[in-house]
């Protein structure tokens, strides 16, 4: 077993298509086959399904995804401890972040910031609020990027963004096919939603209903991703919520909530930090503000910067 198969594994996982996990993975198709087929034969069972029409993890595969994403986010952070060791003048900055958050708007943010602060790196590792929240208290992470209704406990924070959520109707639902129409969210009263877990999109959904005193009807199931959601619901099993974000380009039903004011329902994102972090203290030589230590400074641009964006998007 090899890092290089352990890649592989994710990438199909992620994008469950061999031709698209191997261009990602930058190696031809054949030899990410043959990793996959090297690493499920190294422990003992088949990691995915395959069908004339889909890849999907096998329960054995949804069992070892995780150990293996962790093996090799920890090969990483090896690898940026290593470098600050020797490099102390580098502050490296380390960020968690919640699935649920936009990724191509945060990597534009970073990208701004680094360039502004030549002083920084940037570690970004991807986690569920669980471990979001532990690794801050741990010190294992120096900033969380999350959702704005999750649970925080004497946390310094700054609001990111918000975006706009969306229920996609299961396809056998009457007026599901008219997808510009807005819906308003009394209207999903008794109506199965499913669910993720984890990123923090379950919580968001509940505050949501909770806010308006509607009982929310969750779906029994529980998806693993934001496509399986989309899948589900055009399958006809149930209904779902997916921020403006994480819809596909292929979703063509997706409709947007309304709430009782008449406003449409939104998810909002903010920065977190630990309000007492001596190891994030301004560096001598930085350019951050006297006073402002540099998680802060970090926080204040993706702040900025990503509510920017986010407009400029919505547009």
């Amino acid at each position: 077993m090899n890092l290089n198969q352990l890649r592989y594994l994710t990438a199909l996982a992620d994008v469950r298509s061999f031709s698209q996990a191997a261009k990602q993975s930058c190696v031809t198709q054949p030899t990410l086959s043959n990793g996959i087929a090297q690493l499920e034969k190294h422990l003992g069972g088949k990691l995915f399904k395959r069908t004339t029409r889909s890849v999907v993890l096998t329960k054995f595969g949804e069992f070892v995804l995780p150990m293996a994403q962790a093996v090799l986010e920890a090969k990483d952070e090896l690898e940026h401890s290593a470098q600050a060791y020797f490099k102390p003048e580098t502050r490296i900055l380390r960020i968690g972040m919640s699935p649920l958050l936009d990724s191509q708007l945060l990597s534009s943010a970073l990208a701004s910031f680094e360039k502004q602060h030549d002083w920084t790196e940037i570690f970004l590792k991807q986690c569920f609020l669980d471990d979001l929240v532990e690794r801050l208290e741990n010190e294992t992470l120096d900033l969380a990027l999350l959702p704005q209704d999750s649970k925080k406990h004497k946390h310094e924070t700054s609001v990111l963004y918000e975006e706009d959520l969306f229920y996609l109707p299961p396809n056998d639902d009457v007026g599901s096919s008219v997808a510009s129409n807005a819906i308003e969210l009394r209207e999903l009263r008794d109506r199965p939603i499913i669910l993720t877990q984890g990123c923090g999109l379950s919580d968001v959904i509940e505050h949501l209903f909770e806010g308006a005193d509607i009982p929310l009807t969750r779906y029994p199931g529980q998806a693993l991703s934001y496509s399986v959601v989309e899948e589900w619901s055009d399958l006809g099993i149930a209904g779902g919520i997916l921020p403006r974000s994480k819809l596909s380009k292929e979703s063509s039903s997706a409709r947007p909530i309304l709430k009782e004011d008449g406003a449409v329902a939104k998810v909002g994102y903010e920065a977190v930090w630990m309000a007492e972090d001596m190891n994030t203290k301004t560096n001598t030589g930085t350019d951050a503000e006297p006073g402002i230590t540099n998680v802060e400074t970090c926080a204040r641009h993706l702040s900025t910067t990503m509510r920017s964006l986010s407009m400029g998007l919505a547009e």
